[in-house]
């Protein structure tokens, strides 16, 4: 089984990026409807070129004259939540001293302080708070303030969050926490942060993954440490049984995987597919990571549900160092999968002829 049949991350975080399309998108659509007339109508539309082009001493004049400082367009943006996600933070100032609300939502559910958390400079983040926005509002998909600063990579702003007591263990709609998502990232000054607020290290997310799993994606080592001195078990399975040490190994993370060896991780421990970290990393065809797996002891004949074995993956991937390493650390040449295939029936077979050319070599019938 590939490892790419599994329920793995890349589609989750794939998934989760999807609120980029609001920081990216929107403000765009926004200034083009103004263009082309298809956005706020009369003295509405004005106000919103205004905050967006005019300077403060003008908004205010607006505000003080005809202008509403909450009205929002037909998508509910208020002038507010334009201004933060173009960051405008003098504009933001006067719309906050109009008694702007903090606390409106768009039709996603987004608050002025959801936007700001992609663009606006700290201080706007800070006078958001200060004038009581409410820090832990979900919008869609349950993104919240603290969500969407983590996945902006907004350290600064995620740590003055926290600082300021959001929530730190909410989930977005696939069950994502803050720092599992920072994890992911590799940022570890907020996933320091978060466990120094409380977060916890053993929630999973809808398919299981913890935030120690999760930190194989970006396989930052500073990241795992923390999270297992935090005392993250290594050893926790996602629902398919991948653990962090199959998914660093796969990944081709080295140093990660070596330092969760140290700290008790099972390299022996077997997928719902009976596919174990060897056996990935030789589908991956990483020779360093098959090399630190096979001093750590794991087991050369270990078979997946179709029989294969590591060196049976790794002939058919044609990956030559990888198959010098296993024949050199003892791998049976003569193993026959359920099929009767050995290594070297699935190289040949796969067209991979140095790969065969080895086995023979070797002794490889």
């Amino acid at each position: 089984m590939k490892f790419s049949e599994m329920k793995f991350s890349e589609v989750k975080y794939l998934k989760s990026q999807i609120i980029h399309l609001k920081s990216q998108i929107i403000p765009c659509l926004l200034l083009l409807s103004f263009i082309f007339g298809a956005g706020p109508a009369g003295a509405s539309a004005d106000f919103f070129e205004l905050c967006t082009d005019g300077s403060p001493k003008a908004v205010a004049e607006a505000i003080a004259g005809w202008a509403d400082v909450n009205e929002p367009d037909e998508n509910g943006l208020t002038p507010l939540m334009l201004v933060v996600s173009v960051n405008r933070p003098e504009i933001a100032e006067v719309l906050l001293q109009a008694s702007a609300d903090v606390n409106a939502q768009d039709k996603d559910g987004w608050t002025a302080l959801m936007w700001a958390t992609i663009k606006s400079d700290l201080s706007v983040v800070e006078k958001l708070v200060a004038a009581s926005a409410d820090l832990d509002i979900q919008a869609s998909r349950y993104m919240t303030a603290l969500l969407s600063s983590v996945l902006e990579n907004r350290e600064d702003v995620s740590k003055f969050l926290i600082e300021s007591g959001a929530y730190v263990d909410t989930r977005n709609e696939e069950g994502v926490t803050p720092l599992m998502l920072a994890a992911s990232k590799g940022s570890i000054a907020t996933v320091n942060a978060l466990l120094a607020a409380g977060a916890s290290t053993d929630a999973e997310d809808g398919a299981g993954w913890t935030a120690l799993l999760w930190s194989t994606v970006s396989g930052d080592l500073s990241v795992a440490e923390a999270l297992v001195a935090a005392s993250a078990d290594v050893n926790v399975p996602d629902r398919e049984g991948v653990t962090p040490v199959m998914s660093a190994a796969y990944r081709g993370h080295a140093d990660l995987l070596s330092f969760l060896i140290r700290a008790g991780g099972n390299v022996d421990a077997a997928t719902i597919d009976d596919v174990t970290a060897l056996s990935l990393a030789c589908e991956s065809g990483d020779a360093r990571i098959v090399e630190i797996l096979i001093a750590a002891g794991a087991k050369l004949e270990a078979r997946d549900r179709d029989g294969l074995t590591p060196l049976m993956a790794a002939a058919r991937k044609g990956a030559v160092p990888v198959i010098g390493a296993l024949i050199e650390a003892g791998a049976k040449l003569d193993a026959k999968d359920g099929d009767g295939w050995t290594a070297l029936r699935y190289a040949t077979e796969f067209g991979n002829k140095e790969a065969a050319r080895l086995l023979t070599l070797n002794g490889a019938k």
